[in-house]
């Protein structure tokens, strides 16, 4: 499907279910304006499909999580509901979605958006004045250390750009693509490369109590000079979904991560980056909510054993395991191997990280 299409997609529904008719719901749940938040807006197969992502991604972003969206489910005649979160632009339950809101929506869902669909944890942060002081850096972003890059512009007039932040090549790991590879996620809208943030963003830093700094945008700049002043900057954590793996065998995979981790079991990761020659990783880390024992093993590429976890049970409660890994010399991207070794139904698999 064309991003024209997509574009078209939207519109429409802004039109139809909220921002220019009564289809919207008030409910009487509030939370914070922002947490961390999962993204999964990929490019879809079917227009009805499509059209309920983007409702579902639209209220997420537009609506706070006291109001909501609502659709008829074609095929079934039922009444879906796509409750809000982020609360960048209420008055599109109104009608009354001009340049300013449409803007602030088209950055969150340019944020959101990742070509392969696949669901990543992530810290939406922003320095525009004009948006929530929710949006400012704080200590619920320590666990997101990696700044991915950027997004701007406004989808209903098909400019939306990214910009590459400076630790985009930490992206990839987590399968996300649209910072550091604009053009490769026009599924939805045709996202365009601003170069990177540092070059074209006007940034404001914070301190955490940890000592580690979180820049967001206050505004940025498209190629052609414009200045758009509503930009989102995502933050990524260094942990890999679990039920991310490019390739699982013998293992139930889902959102939540990876069940069935019975001996044979094996999940693959690839381009995990490692990192430039001479800063070495040092340990790896698992989320594991373990029902029985077992024994998992981390192998790179495959080929050579990095790491063991001998993993007792935990009453189906996650915890994080860590251990040491040899990692001397290894730079660059490689796939990452997780093995269940012995054991049987052991639990959940989360996440894995390396560090």
């Amino acid at each position: 499907m064309s991003s024209r299409a997509a574009i078209v997609i939207l519109t429409s529904a802004a039109v139809a279910l909220g921002c220019g008719g009564p289809r919207g719901t008030a409910a009487p749940t509030v939370s914070a304006p922002r947490a961390a938040i999962w993204n999964g807006l990929g490019g879809g197969s079917a227009r009805d499909d499509l059209k309920a992502m983007l409702l579902k991604y639209t209220a997420r972003c537009a609506l706070p999580a006291s109001q909501a969206l609502e659709s008829t489910d074609p095929a079934t005649g039922k009444l879906i509901r796509f409750p809000g979160a982020l609360g960048l632009a209420p008055e599109w339950l109104k009608g009354t979605c001009g340049p300013d809101c449409q803007e602030k929506v088209s950055a969150c869902l340019g944020a959101l958006s990742n070509r392969t669909g696949q669901h990543v944890k992530l810290s939406l942060l922003s320095a525009a004045p004009a948006l929530d002081e929710g949006f400012r850096p704080s200590d619920s972003d320590v666990a997101f250390p990696h700044q991915e890059g950027a997004f701007f512009g406004n989808v209903f007039s098909g400019e939306v750009y990214a910009c590459s932040g400076r630790d985009a090549d930490k992206a990839p790991q987590v399968k996300r693509f649209c910072a550091v590879s604009p053009d490769s996620c026009n599924g939805l809208m045709a996202l365009r490369s601003a170069g990177r943030c540092e070059d074209v963003c006007d940034m404001t830093c914070t301190q955490l109590s940890d000592g580690t700094r979180r820049c967001a945008a206050a505004s940025c700049r498209d190629p052609g000079g414009r200045v758009w002043p509503y930009p989102i900057t995502v933050y990524l954590r260094n942990k890999i979904e679990a039920g991310n793996a490019d390739d699982v065998r013998n293992l139930l995979r889902h959102d939540e991560g990876l069940e069935g981790l019975d001996r044979g079991g094996v999940a693959r990761f690839d381009l995990v980056d490692f990192g430039a020659r001479g800063r070495s990783m040092s340990q790896v880390g698992i989320d594991i909510a373990a029902r029985n024992r077992g024994r998992l093993e981390v192998w790179l590429d495959g080929t050579r054993r990095l790491a063991a976890f001998d993993v007792a049970p935990s009453n189906g409660i996650e915890r994080q395991q860590t251990v040491p890994i040899h990692g001397d010399g290894i730079a660059g991207t490689h796939s990452v191997v997780v093995k269940v070794v012995s054991g049987k139904n052991i639990g959940r698999l989360s996440t894995v990280e390396l560090r």
